[in-house]
């Protein structure tokens, strides 16, 4: 595998890898930077398994990364991959102390079309009718009453509105009953430019 991306990149290609971080491999991330470095990789994406919802079952359970693992691990890392010249992205996921939060149905353009022509603005709503537009003789049409659009301008110390709403068992209250970790929306990535 790294002989075939030290072999393109060294044919010129523009090479970036991803890598999907779960825990059977978390423990290896942090050896990524220095190899990616030594291959002369410049792009590096970091996915991470389960942050936002619940498994479908106990295999997929044992996949998952913990909100604590995640905050302990991938920002480190990305920050140093980027020290070391390599352009990183990965999910926010959590909004730092004090930020703002937004919400990319109010910030960007993204749409999410089907085949029984829903359009929705944000994937965590798909499996609900919440469509903020519909598809019909060829036209985008916007629809009336309760939307997710209508739902993304509420502002909530959780975050995400539709996580909170679609997803709650994820999320983890202090004894005050404030949340332990606020949301960021599931579209908006970190991005760390090389140093």
């Amino acid at each position: 595998c790294t002989a075939n991306l030290h072999k393109a990149i060294g044919l010129g290609f523009e090479v970036s890898v991803i890598y999907t971080v779960s825990q059977l491999n978390i423990e290896h991330l942090a050896a990524m930077p220095a190899l990616l470095e030594r291959l002369g990789c410049k792009r590096f994406f970091i996915q991470v398994i389960g942050l936002r919802g619940k498994s479908a079952n106990e295999q997929e359970a044992r996949l998952q990364v913990s909100p604590e693992e995640w905050l302990a691990v991938i920002p480190g890392v990305a920050r140093d991959a980027a020290r070391r010249g390599i352009h990183v992205i990965y999910p926010k996921v959590f909004l730092e102390p004090g930020e703002e939060f937004q919400c990319a149905g109010n910030v960007a353009e993204n749409y999410f079309i089907f085949p029984n022509g829903r359009v929705y603005l944000c994937p965590l709503c798909e499996d609900f009718p919440l469509h903020t537009f519909r598809i019909e003789d060829n036209c985008l049409i916007e629809n009336s009453g309760i939307t997710e659009k209508r739902l993304f301008s509420l502002n909530i110390p959780e975050g995400c509105v539709m996580n909170k709403l679609l997803q709650p068992g994820n999320l983890e209250y202090l004894p005050d009953g404030s949340p332990r970790h606020r949301i960021s929306c599931c579209l908006l990535k970190q991005e760390i430019r090389p140093e």
